[in-house]
């Protein structure tokens, strides 16, 4: 990895109009960003995400559809909008869902009507993936590009191959390669500490994120 001055140094001794290029990325740095040597992916995710209030549920990859109504169920989420990204998966949740007497439609036929987007409890998406260090889902405009923010309870199922080590990591792989012109990093709920330093959950997006992680 360059280090500042080297690149800083690079930067001035290039003639104006050329581009000097950007720091090698053949090595992640060590940084809190990035997975310790030994540590376990799935379990440094959890950590990091159960500490910005995140609830994390391991399931086996047949149990998810079931484990996504009843996140919902506990949520007291009585609608819920299913995204495009969930995959193979849409139609095993809409179905345990519905068994749950859980109203559920997709978020594409709603995200233009405000009313209806507005009223939802829940959404259900996807992910392209997660990254276990910062305990982050990565979300794109896959499943539309509000299915995520917009509710207050947000359920994301992330499998647990989609699971990289680090912000190097996910930046160094294929998985965004596809991204389109959305990409968010999404770390827990919703917060603001905007007055008197109190801090609040769900102001901005989702008070409540359940990720069902199949593994």
């Amino acid at each position: 990895m360059t280090d500042r001055a080297s690149f800083l140094a690079a930067v001035a001794s290039t003639p104006r109009g050329h581009d000097p290029g950007l720091p090698s990325r053949d090595a992640a740095p060590g940084a809190p960003t990035e997975l310790a040597a030994g540590e376990s992916l799935l379990d440094r995710f959890q950590a990091e995400a159960e500490a910005v209030a995140t609830i994390v549920e391991r399931v086996a990859a047949d149990d998810v559809p079931g484990a996504v109504a009843a996140a919902l169920r506990a949520a007291g989420a009585r609608t819920a909008a299913l995204a495009a990204d969930l995959g193979d998966l849409l139609e095993p949740v809409r179905t345990d869902c519905a068994a749950a007497g859980i109203v559920v439609d997709d978020y594409a036929a709603i995200a233009g009507d405000r009313a209806r987007a507005g009223a939802l409890d829940a959404t259900v998406t996807g992910c392209i993936a997660a990254v276990a260090a910062t305990g982050s889902i990565v979300t794109t405009g896959a499943g539309g590009r509000a299915a995520a923010l917009i509710a207050p309870t947000h359920v994301c199922v992330v499998r647990a191959d989609q699971v990289v080590d680090g912000l190097h990591a996910l930046f160094a792989g294929d998985a965004i390669a596809g991204a389109g012109s959305m990409l968010a990093l999404q770390a827990g709920p919703s917060r603001s500490a905007d007055i008197e330093k109190t801090l609040i959950l769900g102001v901005h997006g989702p008070g409540r994120v359940h990720v069902v992680l199949a593994v």
